[in-house]
């Protein structure tokens, strides 16, 4: 071989070992506890969302008799407020469920991508878990 078919080898394949890496990267961020914590929240703020837009008060009593925890109602409001259907305490800014679930598959996302954004919704209790 020659020293220009070496440099050529050798350059695909770093490329190669980069795009392996990048996707390992992606696999491990998909598996997170951080990515699963996100995808349980996303669930449990669809639920929370057909129980207010079916005239049910989401609160965390009412969750609670229905098999939700505390923290998973804390990680569900903080993903509603995330995709700003929830605001101040419990104020909901639509019940059209169709507005809900893209604004909270957007907001799925943007929480996967940067954990800092997400806990910053979260209240004080929920935030060092």
């Amino acid at each position: 071989m020659t020293p220009e078919q070496k440099i050529r080898y050798l350059e695909l394949e770093n490329a190669q070992v980069k795009r392996d890496a990048a996707a390992l990267r992606k696999k491990l961020a998909e598996t997170s506890a951080h990515a699963r914590r996100v995808e349980r929240a996303y669930q449990d703020a669809l639920l929370l969302a057909t129980w207010y837009a079916g005239g049910i008060a989401p609160s965390r009593r009412f969750a609670a008799l229905h098999g939700m925890t505390q923290r998973r109602w804390q990680n569900a409001c903080g993903l509603l407020r995330m995709g700003r259907i929830l605001n101040r305490s419990r104020h909901w800014t639509t019940t059209d469920l169709a507005t809900i679930e893209r604004r909270l598959e957007r907001s799925r996302q943007q929480a996967i991508e940067t954990p800092e954004a997400y806990q910053a919704r979260l209240n004080r209790h929920a935030r060092h878990e």
